[in-house]
């Protein structure tokens, strides 16, 4: 379709409704001395429903829109001659497709081409969520949002998508109700006593808001981690029999607006929280999996440091680091951070788990955060999260005023999406896990979890 001047009042109308718009410059100096330059074809993995181009003056040009919606077509009222200067804006309205939803929740992958910016027409509603440091602007008279991710977030990769890193949510998000099913069995010829079950239940964070209905012959602790911990005590299990224990639990993500700015900290306030005898001091501890005091973490820390002007930027370089140089492999097992760090390649436990050491050996807090995601399988979301798990962190951030989760997997400093549930968090109790058992009596009782989600 070509958008000559007389079809430029119907893309407006078009732009009245509730969709999603990419802006992109095309600006340079024609330097070939042979031929001239009388348009170009611009390339995008983005399908795309309606496009126009306009030049410095704001005069609409011909475009054309190939039939495969990914390629279009500029042609220049004139060509351009050597050492001619060139400005044109493409406008390319998005097709209803590139857009997913869970539930309230409106999602844009932003592909892997170096793209402009992205703007949100009318009724979108607010941005929900930002996986990267970006500027958002709203212009409150014509209701549209614009989002400009920084040059640092389009470097970043979402290893697991194998796509960029960079994902906008809009809308209201919708509450998860997760069903956690328990088939407990005494296999043995003896009855046991005293059989406890406990497992850990998704926590209230700045990222999540949770609503627990707690069933009879149950409590609920929290750990020094902050985790929630409900235990079942079930007295006597008679041999070869099986019971069963069902419980719900609402979780509503709460996305991340106000998270995203670059500024998370200075050093002194992290030596403050940090000081000796504090919690802040234990939570830079090393462990079986964060090597902080081995020499080549060290000189890794050093090269980090040496290349950032402030403590912000030492964060931002470390995730990087991780996100970049740590090849994507998943193995089933997780492997200390040294190791994941000379072997160049992990999964998400492994990525986790080396950001967390880059941050706890230059002296800021930081956690592992165990839970699941939603992930889309061909085009639905699998809502059976028994095998789902999924790592990530958490790194404290006076300027934020409490903690901060990213994903260096999935490539998302400033939060975590609506489709992360966190589940526990592991700081100060290392190797925790998600459920157990004990009891008394000579037998062998088997536990089997299962986990769904239903999407209110």
């Amino acid at each position: 379709m070509a958008f000559e001047n007389k079809e430029v009042k119907e893309i407006n109308l078009i732009i009245d409704k509730d969709d999603v718009m990419i802006k992109e410059l095309v600006a340079g100096i024609w330097k070939d001395k042979n031929r001239d330059f009388s348009g170009f074809s611009y390339n995008t993995s983005l399908k795309i429903d309606a496009a126009y181009t306009l030049n410095k003056k704001k005069e609409p040009i011909k475009t054309i829109i190939h039939s495969n919606k990914h390629t279009i077509e500029v042609h220049f009222p004139r060509p351009f001659r050597s050492g001619e200067k060139y400005v044109y804006e493409l406008q390319l309205l998005l097709n209803p497709e590139v857009i997913r939803s869970i539930g309230g929740i409106n999602i844009i992958d932003w592909p892997k081409e170096d793209l402009g910016e992205i703007h949100f027409l009318r009724n979108t509603g607010e941005i929900f969520f930002s996986s990267a440091l970006a500027q958002i602007k709203y212009d409150r008279k014509r209701k549209i949002r614009s989002v400009t991710p920084s040059v640092h977030s389009k470097n970043l990769v979402s290893h697991s998508h194998g796509a960029s890193a960079i994902r906008i949510e809009w809308g209201t998000s919708s509450k998860y109700k997760l069903r956690f099913d328990y088939t407990i069995e005494n296999k043995g010829e003896h009855k046991v006593s005293d059989f406890t079950l406990s497992s850990y239940i998704p926590p209230q964070t700045k990222f999540q808001q949770v609503n627990v209905k707690i069933p009879k012959n149950c409590m609920i602790e929290e750990d020094e981690d902050e985790n929630q911990l409900i235990k079942f005590k079930l007295g006597d299990l008679q041999k070869r029999k099986k019971t069963h224990i069902t419980f719900f639990v609402e979780v509503t993500p709460q996305g991340n607006v106000g998270v995203m700015e670059p500024n998370f900290c200075l050093v002194k306030q992290y030596e403050q929280i940090t000081k000796s005898g504090s919690i802040g001091e234990s939570l830079l501890n090393s462990s079986s999996y964060w090597n902080t005091n081995e020499k080549e973490i060290k000189n890794l820390v050093n090269v980090l440091n040496n290349n950032s002007n402030n403590i912000s930027e030492y964060i931002i370089l470390a995730f990087e680091f991780v996100n970049q140089k740590i090849n994507y492999r998943i193995n089933n097992k997780r492997i200390d951070a040294l190791n994941t760090y000379r072997q160049r390649s992990g999964d998400c436990s492994e990525m986790s788990d080396l950001f967390v050491t880059l941050l706890r050996a230059n002296g800021i807090p930081a956690k592992i955060v165990h839970g699941w995601t939603l992930d889309f399988h061909n085009g639905n979301i699998n809502l059976d999260l028994t095998n789902q798990g999924h790592a990530w962190c958490e790194f404290f951030a006076p300027s934020s005023k409490g903690w901060i989760q990213c994903d260096p997997t999935w490539g998302f400093l400033t939060g975590v999406s609506s489709q992360h549930i966190c589940r526990q968090r592991e700081g100060l109790i290392p190797e925790q896990n998600t459920y157990s058992w004990n009891y008394r009596g000579n037998s062998k009782v088997n536990v089997e979890e299962k986990v769904t989600l239903q999407i209110q």
